[in-house]
């Protein structure tokens, strides 16, 4: 996935919790819910894995493509300073 498919992963994901978490608020103190909440709650906390490790690959992501641009941008004032060179 490209970086911007892991923002919309993240951000997909974490309006899930939202929504669980307030399912959970919910229905926590009705008595016969109780094993609802405590499965609700553990897909909240499998939800959470999910992004934090997103976040880590978005990271990634990122870190390559600032390097590829601060390759590519070097690039271009190199030749662009010895097209300046060679024109004088």
């Amino acid at each position: 996935m490209n970086g911007m498919d892991w923002v919309e992963f993240i951000r997909k994901t974490e309006d899930k919790m939202y929504h669980l978490h307030r399912a959970i608020d919910g229905i926590i103190n009705e008595p016969d819910y109780k094993e609802s909440v405590s499965a609700l709650t553990e897909v909240v906390r499998d939800y959470q894995v999910l992004v934090e490790k997103a976040k880590d690959e978005l990271r990634t992501v990122d870190l390559h493509r600032r390097r590829r641009d601060n390759h590519d941008l070097h690039d271009l004032h190199v030749h662009r300073d010895h097209r300046d060179f060679d024109h004088h």
